[in-house]
């Protein structure tokens, strides 16, 4: 559900600011919303304060170590925080350079090595020296007076040093020598990467700062978070006010805290005009899906509704589907598994873990039912379907259209519930259900093969017309409104078509799948040579291609299907503001 919230109105003498931020901050109810612009020298360098200090904890996050490393307090984070910054950028000057480095030292290794200065000495005592490329059939168009010394050969062309005792205009392409020698260069490679060795051991050694640098972290937040609070209050004389919003249930404890204090204090109702954050509150199971709607940064507005429960049971369903592999569940179970063996400990929210033992488990049933592990071949002839009737294509697609008609009903159900206690509202929303199961009634005689029935016909009028007596009774764009049903009508039933995708995307997993399986088949395992090769195979389809299209497949349809269709016959647009109240982190 989303948390009812209260408007408010904080008025303190100027000379109080201070001690009453640190109170409200102590309450961390408060969302505030600025009135003045967040500008100014201070602020800047706060916001760069943070800035450096993250950029420093993730150079020191991506070191990898095999020990724990044993903390210690930094005496002068700035001065910590410069260095490891300092390192980083050394290192990575002299790693760009060993990278192109190293392509000239590819380049010029089957040259051999050359000495730049003797050549320069031969040129001032009269004897030429040039770098050419030779095609094999015009090695014989050499002008007189010069030797051509062919030093390797490769892809039909010979590579030649070119000499004489003058300067040359060889019919050839020429090529320049290189500003070093081969020795030179590969001399000055091992310097540089000795270099970046250093840089990086010296990293290393500030690993013992981390925490030390953590925490400084959340107290530079705090402090800009502080200052961002009061440079952006209204100041008017001696008075100072600071707007914000606060959940319902906060409303007590701030009333008393402003008491206590003698501020002024306003609490209403947040206006239609107001930005109101939004602030999440569902049972455990249910703020599961919570990771997702991070991942994907949206938030139901404070005006909209609350999907998180329908969200995460069909989101569920539609991955189970998508990935359609009992193996390739288990894969993403084991993976979830380890995670939470490896980093359980250390994640302050393990919401992403158990949401994907979840998604795991519904994809390892889903695979059982239809008798799908790893494919249909090699080692799903091992496995037969729970459920056969899940085997027939026609009956997965017609299951494809129930769930689509289904899953669009409980939108407007709501919708229904919304609108209650008007009439031709309603009667309105009846009417768009119906019409999402003659949408799927249609899709089961044109796409499957039914035999033709009139009844969805008259079922889809008598729909139009009440959905069209509901935009008359309105009074509002009736001509407008009118002309855009038709649009909506024909837009039911691709919504409700469009969820077979839920069945080509597991078809086509289970395709590729089953390709490879065959592949490695023919390959056997009549011996090692034979044996590895195929394991390779196997290896690369399933632990790799096929994982890797799963989860795209999940990220484009199984979120589309809820996010798009779902939420746009519930008229959900997803332009939430997250619920960010004034509080510590530090203390947290």
């Amino acid at each position: 559900m989303i948390v009812p919230m209260k408007k408010i109105y904080v008025v303190v003498q100027t000379k109080d600011i201070t001690q009453a931020l640190e109170s409200l901050r102590e309450l961390g109810s408060v969302h505030v919303e600025h009135q003045e612009p967040l500008t100014g020298f201070q602020l800047e360098e706060r916001r760069e304060e943070v800035e450096i200090l993250e950029n420093a904890i993730a150079i020191l996050r991506s070191v990898k170590v095999k020990e724990s490393i044993g903390q210690k307090e930094a005496a002068d984070w700035t001065e910590t925080v410069n260095t490891i910054l300092e390192l980083s950028a050394e290192a990575g000057h002299y790693k760009e350079s060993v990278a192109k480095r190293q392509i000239l030292i590819s380049r010029w290794e089957p040259w051999g090595d050359f000495d730049l200065q003797a050549i320069r000495d031969l040129a001032s005592r009269g004897v030429y020296t040039q770098l050419c490329a030779v095609a094999k059939d015009k090695g014989n168009n050499v002008p007189k007076g010069i030797v051509l010394e062919t030093i390797f050969s490769s892809s039909g062309t010979d590579y030649c040093l070119a000499i004489s005792e003058k300067e040359m205009d060889l019919p050839f392409e020429k090529i320049a020598f290189p500003e070093a020698g081969l020795k030179e260069m590969i001399d000055l490679q091992s310097e540089e990467q000795a270099k970046v060795s250093r840089a990086e051991d010296k990293i290393k050694q500030h690993l013992c700062y981390l925490k030390s640098l953590d925490r400084t972290l959340l107290e530079r937040k705090d402090v800009l978070s502080f200052e961002e609070v009061e440079r952006g209050m209204r100041a008017e004389g001696e008075l100072a006010l600071l707007k914000g919003y606060c959940p319902s249930n906060a409303c007590d404890a701030i009333a008393a805290k402003t008491k206590h204090e003698q501020w002024g204090l306003l609490m209403e109702d947040p206006s239609p005009e107001d930005q109101v954050p939004t602030l999440l509150r569902n049972p455990k199971w249910a703020r599961l899906i919570e990771p997702i709607y991070n991942m994907m940064n949206i938030i139901p507005g404070y005006r909209e509704l609350d999907i998180s429960p329908f969200f995460l049971i069909f989101f569920s369903i539609f991955f189970g589907m998508l990935v359609g592999d009992a193996g390739y569940g288990l894969i993403f179970l084991l993976m979830t598994l380890a995670a939470h063996w490896k980093l359980g400990k250390t994640m302050p929210n393990k919401a992403f873990l158990y949401l994907t033992y979840v998604l795991s488990t519904v994809t390892i049933i889903w695979g059982l039912l239809t008798g799908t592990v790893f494919g249909t071949l090699l080692f799903g002839q091992f496995f037969k379907p729970i459920l056969p009737w899940l085997t027939e294509f026609r009956n997965v697609q017609m299951l494809c259209f129930a769930l689509g008609a289904g899953h669009l009903t409980i939108s407007h159900g709501w919708r229904f519930i919304n609108k209650i206690p008007k009439p031709m509202g309603m009667l309105s929303e009846i009417g768009w259900i119906t019409l999402l199961w003659v949408a799927f009634f249609l899709a089961k005689m044109l796409i499957l093969g039914d035999p033709f029935s009139m009844l969805p016909v008259y079922l889809a009028a008598g729909a139009v017309l009440i959905i069209m007596a509901d935009i008359i009774a309105q009074k509002q764009d009736i001509g407008v409104n009118l002309f855009l049903l038709f649009f909506s009508v024909i837009g039911v039933f691709t919504d409700v078509v469009s969820y077979i995708r839920l069945f080509a995307v597991g078809l086509a997993g289970v395709s590729i799948a089953d390709a490879f399986n065959q592949i490695a088949l023919k390959i056997g395992f009549h011996n090692i040579l034979q044996a590895i090769l195929a394991s390779l195979v196997l290896i690369f389809v399933h632990l790799f291609l096929n994982l890797i299209l799963a989860v795209l497949g999940v990220l484009v349809h199984g979120l589309r299907l809820n996010i798009l269709e779902f939420s746009t016959h519930l008229n959900l647009e997803w332009t939430g503001m997250k619920y960010e109240p004034f509080k510590s982190l530090e203390r947290a």
